[in-house]
């Protein structure tokens, strides 16, 4: 038996079916008892899975998903057709493997290690164990319209922080380089685990074997997540002790994250789809790696602008022209510069534009004696209320005009139904003056059809008509009934 182990780089083509698993087990059982070195580690690679801890009281019941040759020297030899039969078992192939759902994530991030490292295509039930989905750094959203979670304390995070910084990066629901189509529910659940907990953000992504025990430092704390118009947007705060990265992304050599995780796939209509994901971090990668399309949209909060590998201040034209581009690629915005420098609008209006000030003032000016005169206060709707007063105004114009032609009516025209006829028939406009009004009555009662029409309303009863002499009484009137 050997008394040390070796894991060895090379790769054994031979059949898996050749192989006695059972010798490799009694193999590693003997150097337990008898204390060989590199024998734990040597377990560890030959199989997927170890339930349980490694010492002589080991069964080969809690080794799971062997795929590796053990030789009698103690060489330990990666087989081909070994990872390929563990991978499929671990998919269920011959039968449910007995492992729990965390053996089955370290199983999976196991044999997809060797997948890479063989550089060969891992299938569908391994490469969906981890993977990652690109985001990158441009300008749509700004730092502040993506809301903090309630349990992250910004302060907290930003305190002796000389030159904090904030960054938001977006990504898209679609499909992603690797021909993946991640739908609006897996990334609204990335969204919803920052907004609950957050998120890490390392410089680069953690090895998938070494996520279980593995702690890196943090250059970035994903505080903050949005879901709008079929993106999610992350916000994070830099890490004060990573101003090599603060340095970086103001010089847009680092402008990439990748997020990091589990996702859930489905095969729907010969496309694989991405319909869940549990996020493990969001983390800063060199550009053109694969992954979705993304980008970071807003980087906020810094403070300090120096030259001269900071030995000499700017002069005031360099600090201009560094303003001026950093407001073009949306790394500050003009509200955060007026902010800062305590100006007022009316400030500023004054130097570059006081013809548009002034009319401006004016306006404000005639709108508060108008909010004054109408009463308006609080929250009331001034249109609504100068809409109300329009009404009432011309309710009261119309009302003075009808008045004021009855009056010239009853003036020129004898008899009710007269001045009705002659009412119908004039047209004046709704301000038309009495003299006006008077014109028009009197033009109307020249009109021979009119007038004759006029004179057949106006026929006299004489004495005695209408009396109580019945139907027999003399009548000494015909009346002849007409229709105008």
């Amino acid at each position: 038996m050997p008394k040390a182990f070796k894991i060895s780089d090379s790769v054994s083509n031979r059949a898996w079916g050749d192989v006695d698993k059972s010798r490799i087990w009694q193999i590693f059982k003997q150097a337990l008892e008898e204390g060989a070195s590199g024998v734990a580690e040597a377990i560890r690679e030959t199989y997927a899975v170890v339930k349980t801890e490694i010492n002589k009281d080991l069964t080969q019941a809690a080794c799971w998903g062997p795929h590796h040759e053990v030789h009698d020297d103690g060489t330990v030899v990666l087989n081909r057709s070994g990872l390929i039969a563990a991978a499929a078992a671990l998919a269920g192939a011959r039968s449910e493997p007995d492992l729990t759902p965390e053996q089955k994530a370290q199983a999976r991030r196991h044999l997809l290690r060797h997948y890479r490292e063989l550089e060969m295509p891992a299938p569908e039930s391994l490469a969906g164990e981890m993977s990652a989905v690109m985001a990158v750094v441009s300008g749509e959203m700004r730092v502040e319209d993506v809301p903090v979670a309630p349990w992250a304390d910004l302060a907290a995070l930003k305190a002796g922080d000389s030159e904090p910084m904030e960054v938001v990066v977006e990504i898209p629901a679609g499909r992603s380089k690797r021909g993946w189509n991640y739908t609006p529910q897996a990334l609204q659940r990335i969204v919803g685990e920052v907004m609950s907990q957050g998120l890490p953000g390392f410089l680069g992504h953690q090895k998938p074997e070494d996520v279980d025990h593995q702690f890196p430092i943090p250059v970035t704390h994903w505080v903050g997540a949005l879901w709008k118009d079929g993106k999610a947007y992350f916000r994070g705060v830099i890490d004060k002790a990573a101003s090599d990265l603060k340095r970086w992304i103001k010089a847009k050599t680092v402008r990439t994250v990748s997020i990091f995780g589990i996702p859930k796939l489905a095969q729907v209509g010969g496309e694989t789809q991405v319909v869940d994901y549990q996020p493990l971090s969001i983390d800063w990668t060199p550009l053109g790696r694969a992954g979705m399309p993304t980008a970071v949209v807003a980087v906020g909060e810094m403070d300090e602008i120096i030259s001269g590998g900071g030995q000499k201040p700017m002069t005031w034209k360099e600090l201009v022209a560094q303003l001026k581009t950093m407001l073009a690629s949306r790394e500050v915005t003009l509200g955060q510069v007026v902010g800062e420098m305590g100006w007022r609008v009316q400030d500023v209006a004054k130097e570059i534009a006081p013809d548009w000030l002034k009319v401006a003032e004016n306006s404000m000016e005639t709108m508060a004696k108008v909010k004054q005169v109408l009463g308006v206060t609080g929250e009331m709707d001034v249109v609504k209320v100068a809409e109300e007063a329009r009404k009432a105004i011309e309710a009261q114009r119309k009302a003075e005009h009808e008045k004021l032609v009855s009056e010239v009516l009853k003036e020129k025209v004898t008899g009710e139904m007269a001045q009705s006829l002659i009412k119908k028939m004039l047209h004046v406009a709704d301000n038309a003056t009495k003299e006006q009004i008077a014109g028009e009555i009197d033009n109307l009662l020249k009109d021979e059809s009119i007038k004759d029409a006029l004179s057949k309303l106006h026929v006299d009863q004489p004495a005695g008509v209408g009396g109580s002499g019945g139907k027999d009484a003399p009548q000494s009137l015909k009346i002849k009934r007409i229709t105008l």
